[in-house]
């Protein structure tokens, strides 16, 4: 038997970081951009920027910032707040995850 939980966080009932979320900051931190990093996961373009502009309209602070192109193209990445937020995320995530799996450990352990 195992559990599978599901993290996000909200404010004023509204879910606005998660799983996707994560994953796709986290793609634009490794990759240097929305287009690619949506590319990565199967999102379109629009839906990525979606995604961004809830997180900020909510979080209040700039997540994702953008470098204009050139003959070279654009960059996008990461702001200070949203390389925290990121962090963050991945720092409860991964304490929940470790409470859990200890408190299903002792519920569920074969006696």
């Amino acid at each position: 038997m195992e559990y599978a939980i599901k993290l996000m966080l909200k404010e004023d009932n509204t879910i606005f970081f998660g799983p996707g979320v994560r994953d796709l900051l986290s793609q634009i931190d490794n990759l240097g951009s929305v287009k690619d990093a949506a590319e990565e996961l199967g999102l379109s373009y629009s839906k990525a920027w979606v995604m961004i502009k809830n997180v900020e309209s909510i979080y209040k602070a700039p997540i994702v910032e953008r470098v204009q192109g050139g003959k070279c193209g654009g960059s996008s990445h990461l702001s200070r707040d949203g390389k925290l937020l990121l962090e963050k995320y991945k720092v409860f995530s991964t304490r929940v995850e470790s409470a859990i799996s200890a408190i299903f450990d002792e519920v569920f352990s074969e006696e």
